[in-house]
């Protein structure tokens, strides 16, 4: 089955109901970013490497925007289609498509609707019906993310769409917007009498399509979706948002209990600036490197702030990958950079306090070898992640014990604390190659 490469976005209505101070509705920032934009790096992230944008309400202000966003996205071609009768409904938009020749099946969706990843890359291997489409469903009658007044509602038997509509009774399931379209669905409506006083909705069209078998369901009972068409479904999208930050498998307790709520807080502050993931990756390092300095000073005080600004470091350090994912900004660069500046700050917050247990704490050669065993103990441990991490994935374990970095600086804090930077080392190198004999003894067999 082919991977389908190319999306069509409708960005064509007014938006009326978000009354955001002029702006098309394509422009308007959700999470620090136009939803336009939100909307094809969505799709660039699943490898979609054509998306065409079908413009209309101020489509100058649009349309120059995606040509910026074409030079800046590296990867992916941006084009776009304006309907000048977008007035309309929608259902004109779509049917607008049809003069781009698009060749071969597409995705469809609206700017105004978000979708997480594992919900678009399911769309991407469907194959839709000869002049047809496929619809995902979501089959979550309680979702409490939908608007049950508002929401388009779907009966689905035997795999195909029956009957779809804001006011139809009968239903089980909801309209979430993401369609996979034939190339030539747009054939089935040269036929139709395509009344001016009768709404040209999306919905009336895919309704015809019911009436002839030409759209199948594509059913979910998971996944994150939001229809973003006023202020109460923007609060209630980034609340969501917000608490599916808090489930990242990989966090270790540190992370999860203390950390991770504290970074949150912050990222809802910073994805509203210009800040980048990579800045915040650099920012936290810097934090850990001054942190050491203060760590390999000789008094308490300075122990104790070095302890401090490492936890610091540490929990800023969660913002760059919340950030990264809220925005679709993740890359292999950024996800590498931060793995690399980890390593080097955890160096360092180990060698500053190796050196002040040798110097200030007179344990000369004794300090450096309870350094060393520390030292290479972590490395190890992060060398292990990735692999560990990935296992306990594919056996689909949610309880997990996972001791890693938040681990490491938590016992760096609390050394600084109550000033035992002896007893840190030790239990640094004891905790983390239990730890990593653990690890392989789980990964024996795998």
């Amino acid at each position: 089955m082919a991977k389908i490469k190319q999306a069509v976005i409708l960005a064509a209505g007014r938006g009326s109901r978000l009354n955001h101070r002029g702006r098309p509705k394509p422009l308007v920032p959700f999470l620090g970013m136009p939803l336009i934009e939100r909307a094809i790096r969505g799709f660039a992230a699943c490898g979609i490497k054509k998306v065409l944008v079908v413009t209309g309400y101020k489509a100058d202000k649009v349309e120059g925007f995606l040509d910026g966003l074409n030079g800046k996205l590296s990867g992916i071609d941006i084009g776009y289609i304006r309907n000048e009768e977008w007035e309309l409904g929608n259902g004109s938009s779509f049917l607008s498509i049809k003069r781009a020749k698009l060749k071969g099946d597409f995705i469809l969706s609206m700017c105004d609707h978000v979708f997480s990843k594992d919900l678009m890359e399911r769309m991407l291997f469907v194959s839709p019906p000869k002049g047809g489409m496929c619809l995902l469903v979501d089959k979550r009658l309680k979702n409490s993310m939908v608007d049950r007044d508002d929401v388009t509602k779907v009966l689905v038997e035997n795999g195909k769409i029956k009957a779809i509509g804001k006011e139809i009774t009968g239903f089980n399931g909801y309209d979430t917007g993401l369609f996979v379209c034939s190339y030539d669905v747009f054939e089935i409506f040269e036929e139709e009498d395509l009344k001016k006083d009768v709404p040209l909705t999306l919905s009336n069209l895919v309704a015809r399509l019911c009436k002839k078998g030409l759209i199948r369901s594509v059913e979910t009972k998971r996944g994150f979706w939001a229809d973003l068409d006023d202020k109460r479904a923007f609060k209630r999208a980034e609340k969501m948002l917000f608490v599916l930050l808090r489930s990242k498998g990989r966090d270790g307790p540190i992370s999860r209990l203390l950390n991770r709520p504290i970074s949150i807080r912050l990222t809802s502050l910073l994805v509203n600036t210009p800040v980048t993931p990579n800045q915040i990756t650099l920012i936290s390092f810097f934090l850990a490197v001054v942190a050491s300095f203060f760590l390999a000073r000789g008094s308490y005080l300075w122990f104790a702030l070095g302890g401090i600004m490492a936890q610091i470091a540490s929990i800023i350090d969660g913002c760059d990958g919340e950030i990264a994912r809220l925005k679709w900004l993740q890359s292999d660069y950024g996800a590498w950079l931060d793995a690399v500046l980890d390593r080097y700050a955890d160096a360092f917050l180990i060698a500053a306090v190796t050196w002040h247990v040798a110097n200030y704490k007179m344990l000369g050669n004794t300090g450096w070898l309870l350094g060393i065993f520390a030292l290479i103990g972590s490395f190890i441990n992060s060398y292990t992640a990735d692999k560990y991490d990935g296992w306990m994935r594919r056996q689909k374990r949610r309880k997990r014990i996972r001791l890693g970095r938040d681990v490491r600086i938590f016992l760096v804090f609390l050394s600084g604390i109550f000033y035992r930077p002896v007893e840190l080392l030790i239990m640094l190198a004891g905790i983390m190659h239990t730890e990593n004999i653990r690890r392989i003894w789980q990964l024996r067999t795998a």
